[in-house]
């Protein structure tokens, strides 16, 4: 069934299908009813196709090519990409190895770290070809991070530009390996789609081996010749339907197809051989990247870093030896300072504990103390104040007891001398009351009376200086009482907002006391828990001082087992030293061997491309031979053979037109159109229900088998 369906697509490999003779309407013309133009209308159809071919051809190439261009550009995008990613990563090796954990500022004076040459690959053609467009940029942004790397000594300098040596060398490989699997998956796709071509066509050759296809091209053939020899010589020499010629250009057909199907055998022995051998590469491929990813041990003391470092480590290990016995003698000064310094920190701490405890009772007494010195302090103060205060009262009212004094002694003399006077006034009335007015007293009288009011007036005269002091000194004791009296008014009313306040500091004092005492309170029961910690921690102490002592015993053991462990180090690194002179020699052994088996190689495959050319030549040639062979005994028994051309036109007359091999024994009776009866069931089984000569639809009851 599948040998039979259409194929999906046209195939220039294939010879070319056979068409049958239809009319412009698409329907197919009767043997007997071929019109003059028949052939004019083929030849013109076979021209378009031609035509259409060539253009398809054309549109091919340019396709081809096109192809081609794409496939280079993609290699060349997907090369940049492996490159940049190489690139970046190569950058991140080159930070992580000079930077490691931290980044200190760099020095103003000290001198500044240029970028790494391994970044641009100066080896690498690939790297300067991708890369050069963006070299300033990448200049400008990475010399101001470099700069901040401080100078290493010369020996860690030769290591990092060891170890990005080793690091540009193994991205290179990478980006080398991955291109080579690109190439190698590519290969496959093709070697995928090849196989299935050759599938195709193995499937076509076999279909061309059937005998029966066989039979029917020869028939084909056979009818073909008289119609052609018929052919007007107008039509150009233009190739039958089923596109096969007669007589010897079938024998040639029939030897290229010979010839193509040895040379298709011979490439697939080859396509098998380059399948195993890409499989072999493949695992090698699959194996060298799992190296790659984890190398061995073996792989890492190969590089010249690790020879160096090993050569360091040996130094260090003397270097450790020395030390350790150094160690060992200072470790046994130290414990011997150890013990001394845990017996003495334990009688400094006990002393230390009894000194505290007797200051704190110490403290605690001068506390006492203290607060009955200040409480007698604050009583003698105030008795102090108070019998001050006194004196200075007593002493102002004597000053004024005095003044009121001399103030009352005046006043007395005032009121003496006014009592004489008061009595001569009085002696004056009594003696004047019997008299007369002044016109009619004597001048002795009058006199008497100029004289006592002389003496009246000198009286008042000596009495107002009198009255005027006194009444000074009362005016100013009044004012000296009075401002008393207002100070005193200020002081009770300054005494009475100072009370008020003194009330509000007392209960704020006593707020504050309440405070002070429940903190107290809390302290006091901190400080007892504090006590209880102390004791805990006292006998948590003495727990760590024991375990501290047995671990240093312990320790004292595990040295002298490493110490053991460190000669037996020493004897087994001797050991590794010699096996690794060894695989040295091994080593430059292996490299002169893989060099003589990479010469070997190159002959080799050399060798067998050559053997593999020539076997297909050998092939080519020896199919060629049996087509010749073939021809040959077809021109003998077509020589040797004496029918009639009317014996042959009756048995075309007799065959069916479809497969030109077995005799008519079946009619359709909606046309009336015979053919073999495996040709009509074929066609009922293929679903092709239309008659072959004019296209009428039949169906599995519209068949009647005949008998000639």
């Amino acid at each position: 069934m599948e040998d039979r369906k259409r194929p999906g697509g046209p195939d220039d490999s294939a010879p070319p299908a056979k068409r049958q003779a239809v009319t412009v309407n698409g329907t197919r013309s009767h043997p007997d009813a071929d019109l003059p133009s028949k052939d004019d209308i083929e030849a013109f159809q076979k021209d378009a196709i031609l035509r259409q071919m060539r253009e398809y051809k054309r549109e091919k190439a340019t396709i081809e090519s096109h192809l081609v261009e794409m496939e280079t550009r993609s290699q060349y995008h997907d090369d940049h990409l492996r490159t940049i990613d190489l690139w970046f990563d190569q950058l991140v090796d080159e930070i992580k190895v000079l930077s490691g954990e931290n980044l200190p500022a760099p020095e103003q004076d000290g001198p500044a770290r240029s970028i790494p040459a391994t970044l641009f690959l100066e080896d690498s053609e690939n790297l300067r070809k991708h890369l050069a467009g963006r070299k300033d940029k990448i200049l400008a942004a990475l010399s101001g991070l470099f700069a901040k790397f401080p100078p290493s000594s010369p020996e860690v300098t030769g290591l990092q530009q060891q170890i990005s040596k080793l690091l540009a060398s193994e991205k290179e490989h990478i980006c080398e390996l991955q291109r080579v699997v690109t190439e190698k998956e590519q290969m496959s796709d093709r070697l995928v789609t090849a196989t299935h071509r050759y599938m195709i066509a193995e499937k076509k050759i076999d279909r061309l081996k059937s005998l029966q296809v066989q039979k029917l091209e020869s028939q084909a053939m056979a009818s073909s010749a008289p119609s052609k020899e018929e052919t007007p010589s107008g039509s150009n020499g233009v190739e039958p339907v089923n596109g096969v010629a007669s007589g010897a250009p079938t024998e040639e057909v029939e030897t290229a197809r010979d010839q193509a199907i040895a040379e298709a055998a011979k490439r697939r022995e080859h396509v098998e051989q380059l399948e195993a051998e890409n499989k072999k590469l493949t695992d090698e491929v699959s194996a060298l990247n799992v190296k790659l990813a984890s190398p061995s041990d073996d792989d890492y003391a190969k590089t010249e870093l690790f020879k160096a470092i090993k050569a360091q480590h040996e130094d260090v290990i003397k270097r450790i030896n020395n030390l350790e016995a150094t160690n060992i003698q200072l470790r046994e000064e130290a414990q011997k300072y150890q013990a001394e310094r845990t017996a003495y920190r334990i009688k400094i701490d006990d002393e230390a504990r009894a000194t505290v405890s007797e200051s704190e009772g110490a403290v605690v007494q001068a506390e006492t103390n203290l607060t009955r010195i200040r409480n007698a302090r604050d009583d003698l103060l105030a008795k102090n104040n108070l019998l001050e205060q006194s004196r200075k009262d007593s002493t102002m009212s004597q000053e004024q007891t005095r003044e009121l004094m001399s103030a009352c002694e005046s006043r007395i003399a005032a009121l003496e001398s006014e009592c004489e006077r008061l009595r001569l006034q009085v002696s004056e009335q009594d003696a004047t009351e019997g008299s007369s007015d002044l016109e009619s007293l004597s001048p002795d009288q009058l006199r008497n009376k100029v004289r006592t009011l002389e003496k009246q007036s000198q009286l008042l005269s000596n009495e107002l200086p009198a009255m005027e002091a006194a009444w000074k000194r009362a005016q100013a004791v009044a004012g000296k009482k009075i401002a008393e009296i207002a100070t005193w008014e200020e002081n009770i009313v300054r005494c009475n907002a100072d009370k008020v306040k003194a009330d509000q500091k007392f209960f704020a004092a006593m707020k504050a006391k309440e405070l002070l005492q429940s903190q107290l309170k809390a302290l006091r029961e901190q400080a007892s828990k504090g006590t209880e910690v102390v004791a805990q921690l006292k006998e948590a102490d003495s727990l760590s001082r024991s375990l501290v002592d047995k671990l240093e015993k312990q320790t004292a053991e595990m040295r002298a087992q490493m110490d053991d462990l460190a000669v037996q180090h020493r004897q087994l690194q001797q050991k590794t030293n010699e096996s690794a002179i060894a695989t040295e020699g091994h080593v430059s052994q292996i490299a002169e061997l893989k060099k003589i088996v990479e010469t070997k190689d190159v002959t080799c495959l050399a060798a067998k491309k050559a053997q593999r050319e020539a076997e297909v030549e050998r092939d080519k040639m020896a199919a060629q031979i049996d087509g010749l062979d073939k021809q040959v005994d077809h021109w003998k028994q077509k020589s040797q053979g004496n029918q009639s051309e009317s014996v042959q036109l009756m048995e075309g007359m007799l065959q069916c037109q479809i497969c030109k091999s077995t005799i008519k024994d079946t009619v359709i009776k909606t046309c009336g159109h015979v053919f073999c009866d495996h040709c009509v069931q074929d066609r009922l089984t293929n679903r092709s229900r239309k008659c072959p000569n004019c296209g009428k639809a039949f169906g599995n009851n519209d068949t009647m088998r005949i008998h000639l």
